[in-house]
């Protein structure tokens, strides 16, 4: 029978409602006369969902996005950091609860956006993801690992991963489009951290 079960999926992907809402709609192959069998990767790190935040266009389906027979609540986002361990990391802890009437399994999803930056950077992008089973009114704490790197963009001429000082906003949300509640890190120190090649 149908909903005898509560479905509990999310996209991994956005859905556009026109074609040419797609951020690499533009570079497809067909749309350059020039130039008819090749494609230019124009977008750079503008892909995906971040490609949609970067130009404002809101899609049909989101990033993340998935429904449910019953309701979820976040409370309690906060964001601690970590004082043990020789690289910097930051405990985001929050509590999920089941609101609705039919037991159920949510996708909590955490975003970092970078504030003033030297280099294009996404609005918002995913940094960690937890899948909750709930029951009917029950709630679960929940916590989630960020490292330096999740506040980090790829500096191409140094080589490495570079995390600037500056204020960042750690985001608490069922999809990339629907965000519960948010938490302010401040960096005070920038650094570079190498990866091997």
């Amino acid at each position: 029978m149908l909903g005898d079960s509560n479905f509990s999926g999310r996209l991994p992907v956005s859905w556009e409602r026109a074609a040419a809402d797609n951020p690499s709609y533009a570079n497809y192959y067909y749309n350059d006369p020039a130039h008819p069998d090749r494609i230019t990767y124009r977008e750079g790190i503008f892909v995906g969902y971040r490609g949609y935040q970067q130009a404002n266009t809101k899609p049909l389906f989101p990033f993340g996005f998935g429904l449910s027979y019953t309701t979820f609540q976040y409370t309690n986002l906060q964001v601690v950091r970590s004082a043990s361990g020789t690289q910097p990391s930051w405990t985001v802890s929050f509590d999920v609860t089941n609101s609705g009437k039919r037991a159920g399994t949510d996708v909590a999803q955490i975003y970092v956006s970078a504030g003033k930056s030297k280099v294009p950077r996404p609005p918002r992008e995913l940094k960690g993801f937890t899948r909750v089973q709930l029951a009917p009114g029950e709630t679960k704490h929940q916590t989630l690992s960020l490292d330096a790197r999740a506040f980090a963009y790829y500096d191409a001429a140094a080589k490495g991963w570079r995390v600037e000082a500056g204020r960042y906003t750690v985001e608490l949300g069922r999809s990339v489009e629907n965000i519960d509640s948010r938490v302010t890190v401040d960096l005070a120190s920038p650094s570079l951290m190498r990866v091997a090649h």
